[in-house]
């Protein structure tokens, strides 16, 4: 969801082909595909920084926000949050659910 989520953004700020540069860019000069995105953030994150400066963190709360959107969760602006922080934020809250919604499922089999 996290590279959907990058896509899109990317391509909505951006348009297509400059997503597609930005891609290419990654993949010639930092060894980087794209589909490693989400396992090599810090690479990623540094490109947007060094490509777009302050603008990189419009970009990354964008990327947050759809993330939101497509949970279907509100957002909560945290001033003292960054990207990685919302990331860390959103997988605990995943795993909190997955969790709860795990727990009534075990305690019924264990009835039967």
């Amino acid at each position: 969801m996290l590279l959907e989520c990058i896509d899109e953004v990317l391509t909505d700020l951006l348009g297509r082909k400059p997503t597609e540069a930005v891609y290419d860019h990654l993949e010639r000069n930092h060894s980087l595909a794209r589909k490693q995105i989400p396992k090599h953030l810090s690479i990623f994150m540094g490109l947007l920084e060094e490509a777009f400066g302050k603008g990189s963190g419009t970009i990354t709360r964008s990327i947050i926000k759809r993330i939101y959107d497509k949970l279907e969760w509100e957002f909560v602006d945290v001033p003292s949050f960054e990207f990685e922080d919302y990331l860390e934020a959103i997988r605990a809250r995943i795993a909190r659910t997955l969790i709860e919604h795990a727990k009534p499922n075990s305690f019924s089999q264990q009835q039967e």
